[in-house]
């Protein structure tokens, strides 16, 4: 049986420089452009995704990561397809490179 090997993570001071947070901080510039694009509040947007607003301004700083789930409901409130949130970031996974969690 293959085992696999585990991906470390960042800590401390490094935490901030991983790849991922790059990609994270484009979402979260490609999110508040389109906010402010439609005339949406971080409040607004925080009422349509159940989130708070502190959550929204933590996602447009890419200082949370965006999952899945959170790419689709932001695709719906900002009202764009999923290639407006995923073609800009494409570059950036293909060269950084993408981390998952191993179990």
């Amino acid at each position: 049986m293959r085992m696999r090997r585990a991906v470390r993570r960042p800590t401390g001071a490094d935490a901030g420089n991983s790849n991922s947070n790059i990609v994270n901080e484009r979402l979260g510039e490609i999110m508040r452009e389109r906010r402010k694009k439609i005339g949406l509040s971080r409040q607004g947007l925080a009422d349509q995704l159940a989130m708070t607003k502190a959550d929204i301004r933590s996602h447009e700083k890419g200082r949370i990561p965006f999952g899945a789930d959170m790419l689709v409901a932001m695709r719906i409130a900002l009202k764009v397809r999923m290639g407006f949130l995923t073609d800009p970031i494409t570059s950036l996974v293909r060269k950084t490179g993408v981390s998952r969690h191993v179990r």
